[in-house]
């Protein structure tokens, strides 16, 4: 056999191995990069899902204290309207 032959047969081999071990050795390591990125997003949407019902939440609390706020100026224009502040005389 030539020298050429031998070399590209042993080129041949060698590119062949590095495949399957890359194989073999990248699977284990690809599934558990799968499964990670897996509970990844899950953990993400929940935390999505958790932050839109707090934002819900907060929207409720500010309509609560809208309503609040609105009765207490009617109140206090009520009592503005129905007393009157008289002056108040140097004492003469």
């Amino acid at each position: 056999m030539e020298s050429i032959t031998i070399i590209a047969m042993l080129v041949f081999w060698i590119i062949i191995a590095a495949i399957i071990g890359g194989v073999v050795l990248l699977r284990p390591v690809s599934k558990r990069l799968g499964n990670f990125l897996d509970e990844w997003i899950a953990i993400r949407r929940a935390e999505q899902a958790d932050s839109l019902d707090r934002v819900q939440e907060q929207a409720a609390r500010l309509a609560a204290l809208e309503e609040e706020l609105l009765r207490l100026r009617e109140s206090q224009e009520s009592l503005k309207g129905s007393h009157e502040p008289s002056a108040i005389g140097s004492g003469d």
